[in-house]
């Protein structure tokens, strides 16, 4: 047969020039106008596949474009969803397993359970922290509020208690000239003539185990007044120590609590109203706190307090009051926020810390409210500082809806925050407690799976 009739080789031809094509084709980048109907040819996709998918992931943490001023890089551990706690310890068993365990050995073993949990005013009135509270204690057993101060600003918003206090002299993080060893609330109580505190319960349970945490007093025992559902006794009350726990009630129901002191020199912390099993949360909130009022606490109070309440998780929840508008890093806050996990750890050990991440914020630009657009990067900058203290971490930006949430919450159908575009209200506070349960019983499935 002749050469010239001869086709072998033409589709071996063919074959070889759409290959070149295509590779040529899936490099340009073609203007607008050209091909909109037709998906970009990308011959080498699937050898690209793992690190888009890693370039996804982190996409959705931070939307906006970097302009040089930050280059964060995250390499977390692969979660099954981006919304669920990380933990960045890279001991052989990491410290937020260790805390689940402690929640199934309260369900199943009676055991105890506590958790401080530090914020500022977005946690304030404990709305958020009750409902996590109430979801916590229905799963794994507990009843009762925890710890609360000798009075409140903000006690009407309280839902399981009203706290009634005067004639107390408040020291805290702001007005503390003696620099008085402030408790974990950022308070110290002292009486200025006939001080009292009236607690109540708002819901149908009554108390139980009541306790009441005084500071050191130079005469080493005091007395002080206390009425239970009316009826009227002196209690005498242990405060030779920097910290001292005397018990009030144990077991028996009370549905309403006065305490009364004359004692000018006495410091009164606060009260905590528990079970012998369960979990407990403490609000420890402070209008304005960007974390750094928190330095105040030493570390010698932490670990008083802590010999009593024994700790098994510490929440950090900053961020929203430190956030500069349209900026990429805070380093102020940064810095701040690392020598805080550093105290933290000197006052309450090996306990588990688990950084919250500040919730969504709107701004308005040119009259229509949208999310700051430094709350990205303010989120960014909390992982990476979570990461670089080995620390667990939740993104409740991402986790809540991310960009525009706190806009769709304000101006949607059903109002879950105020017109500040920042706080929430009572319907916006159990929305978060409810995601915050729902992502911590996730994430330990999860951890105890894996």
């Amino acid at each position: 047969m002749n050469d010239k009739h001869n086709r072998i080789a033409q589709p071996l031809f063919l074959i070889t020039f759409a290959i070149v094509f295509l590779i040529i084709l899936s490099t340009l980048n073609l203007p607008k106008g050209y091909f909109n109907n037709l998906n970009k040819v990308d011959v080498f996709a699937s050898v690209r596949a793992s690190k888009t998918n890693d370039s996804v992931l982190n996409s959705k943490i931070n939307p906006l474009k970097s302009t040089g001023t930050s280059s964060h890089k995250f390499n977390s551990i692969p979660l099954k969803e981006v919304t669920l706690i990380n933990d960045f310890e890279n001991d052989s068993i990491n410290q937020l397993s260790l805390f689940f365990n402690k929640l199934d050995s309260a369900k199943y073993a009676g055991k105890k359970v506590r958790i401080a949990y530090f914020g500022d005013s977005f946690i304030e009135g404990d709305e958020i922290t009750d409902e996590l509270r109430l979801q916590l204690q229905h799963s794994f057993g507990g009843s009762g509020i925890g710890f609360v101060p000798m009075q409140s600003a903000v006690s009407n918003l309280y839902t399981q208690i009203k706290i009634d206090g005067s004639g107390w002299k408040d020291y805290n993080f702001r007005d503390n000239p003696n620099n008085f060893p402030l408790g974990l609330s950022g308070h110290l109580f002292y009486p200025k003539d006939d001080a009292e505190t009236e607690y109540s319960s708002k819901l149908a349970s009554p108390f139980s185990t009541i306790k009441l945490y005084t500071g050191f007093n130079n005469n080493g025992i005091s007395s002080i007044s206390i009425s239970k559902d009316g009826v009227n006794s002196t209690q005498n009350i242990l405060s030779n120590e920097l910290i001292n726990e005397t018990i009030l009630n144990k077991d028996s129901s009370v549905k309403s609590l006065k305490i009364s002191s004359t004692i000018k020199s006495l410091p009164f912390y606060g009260i905590s109203f528990e079970a012998n099993n369960g979990v407990y949360i403490d609000n420890y909130s402070f209008r304005g706190n960007t974390g750094l009022l928190t330095l105040q606490i030493n570390e010698q109070t932490m670990q008083a307090l802590n010999k009593y309440l024994n700790y098994n998780l510490i929440i950090v929840h900053y961020g929203i009051n430190a956030v500069e508008h349209d900026k990429q890093r805070v380093l102020w806050f940064e810095n701040g926020m690392n020598k805080l996990l550093n105290n933290l750890r000197k006052g309450f050990g090996n306990t588990p810390i688990l950084l919250v991440s500040t919730s969504d914020r709107g701004y308005n630009y040119d009259g229509n409210y949208s999310t700051e657009k430094a709350i990205p990067y303010m989120v960014n900058n909390q992982m990476e500082i979570a990461k670089s203290n080995k620390t667990a971490f939740w993104n409740l930006y991402q986790a809540m809806g991310g960009e525009n949430t706190m806009v769709k919450w304000v101006e949607g159908d059903t109002v879950f925050a105020s017109k500040d575009y920042t706080h929430v209200n009572n319907k916006g506070a159990k929305r978060i407690g409810d995601l915050f349960f729902d992502k911590l019983i996730a994430s330990k499935k999860y951890y105890q799976h894996n």
